[in-house]
């Protein structure tokens, strides 16, 4: 089966976010969205207090602005981003095509042809971070796949990381310039490569 999604990161920073529901589904979406500073908004009738608890309390509040009513139509105009997270799925995919319509990224939960984008499950052992999808199709070997790389991650990899950033400062000091970069980066690739061998 092919998959023609096109891989990407989205800096969120300062961006209005827009959730449409307040209860299990829209609460998953927050929270992957709660360490990339976007200006969440969060729209629904009934907003559960497992919500209502991602906000925070002072002095770790976080920007999350709630909204205790139906989604109106206009709702969406100046986000960049919506998430149709309602129980109803003709509501969802309604939002989704007034999205559409003004060119704003849109995700319609549980119904991949109304989507731009999907929320991919993720592997967050920072600074690395992998984005997992199975093209909409099977979430749950996207979860599995992510359980096992984090493990690996844990073990294998974030315990050089340290040692290949330190080591990337003394080249970049000690082999300065442009027209040296090709083999600074010859270099670093060269003890990465020794690293990860001895670590195998």
């Amino acid at each position: 089966m092919e998959n023609k999604l096109y891989p990407v990161f989205l800096k969120l920073t300062e961006k209005r976010v827009l959730i449409i529901g307040g209860g299990f589904i829209a609460h998953q979406k927050i929270l992957g969205l709660l360490n990339t500073e976007a200006k969440i908004e969060v729209i629904a009738p009934l907003i559960r207090d497992e919500v209502r608890d991602l906000e925070g309390s002072f002095p770790n509040k976080r920007n999350i602005k709630f909204i205790e009513r139906e989604y109106q139509w206009g709702d969406e105009k100046g986000a960049f981003v919506v998430i149709a997270a309602t129980n109803i799925p003709e509501l969802n995919n309604t939002i989704a095509n007034r999205c559409k319509d003004q060119g704003i990224l849109v995700n319609s939960v549980d119904e991949p042809k109304h989507c731009d984008f999907y929320v991919p499950s993720i592997v967050d052992a920072a600074p690395i971070k992998i984005a997992i999808t199975t093209n909409g199709v099977a979430p749950t070997i996207a979860q599995k796949i992510r359980l096992e790389l984090e493990q690996m991650m844990q073990e294998k990899f974030l315990p050089l990381i340290p040692q290949i950033i330190d080591f990337r400062k003394k080249v970049r000091a000690k082999i300065t310039g442009f027209t040296n970069h090709n083999r600074r980066a010859k270099l670093i690739r060269w003890f990465t490569e020794r690293l990860y061998q001895k670590n195998e």
